[in-house]
């Protein structure tokens, strides 16, 4: 998994595709959709010279057609109305996962025995929740999470106060795993009571979110 905040995508080739899609997809002019918008804060936030490219502060985002060449592109307008274009590749290419990426990737791995659980718990065919459609196959078969599970993450961090830049992983790979035990135990309590899983086709997971949101899982 590759981190943008608490968004998660399958890598960073995954971010960088639906960042393609999305300005592919998107209308000309200010990016209006509040996700959206945050995602390109923290999107901007990584690229190499983001302090210049932010300069007083950023007022907002918006899609403008490229002067050179085909396709589209993003501005950044600054707060004293000035703007600029920037590059979402520069911003992942080259970029290491974050100490807060781990953190999400390891309480992620901390909540996998319930969506194994509920996944074992299911009886052929079933109906995709996001399509419709029949799954038949177990091999087709993906749990997805209703409520997406970055949402969760970020209500548990405001409702039990906790701040994912001050925690520790240790492992690595499908070993990964918090330090404070006891936030993880706390998460996977939450994410017990509160995560709404469903049955879909992995087909739809991979295409549902719509492309000018850059969906994450």
């Amino acid at each position: 998994m590759f981190w943008l905040g608490h968004f998660g995508y399958k890598s960073k080739q995954d971010l960088l595709d639906k960042l393609k899609a999305f300005l592919q997809g998107a209308s000309q002019g200010r990016v209006s959709h509040e996700e959206a918008d945050r995602k390109l804060r923290l999107l901007i936030a990584m690229h190499p010279n983001a302090e210049r490219k932010i300069g007083l502060g950023i007022d907002h985002f918006k899609i403008v057609r490229n002067v050179r060449g085909a396709g589209q592109g993003i501005h950044i307008v600054r707060t004293d109305g000035s703007e600029e274009p920037f590059s979402y590749k520069r911003c992942i290419s080259g970029v290491v996962q974050s100490a807060h990426g781990k953190v999400c990737e390891a309480l992620r791995f901390t909540v996998q025995p319930q969506l194994k659980q509920y996944r074992e718990s299911i009886t052929l065919p079933v109906e995709c929740k996001l399509s419709g459609l029949r799954v038949e196959r177990r091999r087709d078969l993906h749990i997805d999470h209703a409520r997406p599970f970055w949402r969760l993450l970020k209500d548990f961090c405001t409702e039990q106060g906790v701040d994912l830049s001050t925690l520790e992983t240790t492992g690595s790979g499908e070993s990964l795993r918090l330090v404070d035990e006891d936030v993880a135990r706390a998460f996977a309590r939450y994410h017990r009571e509160h995560a709404v899983l469903q049955p879909s086709l992995k087909s739809a997971n991979a295409a549902k979110g719509g492309r000018l949101k850059f969906s994450a899982t």
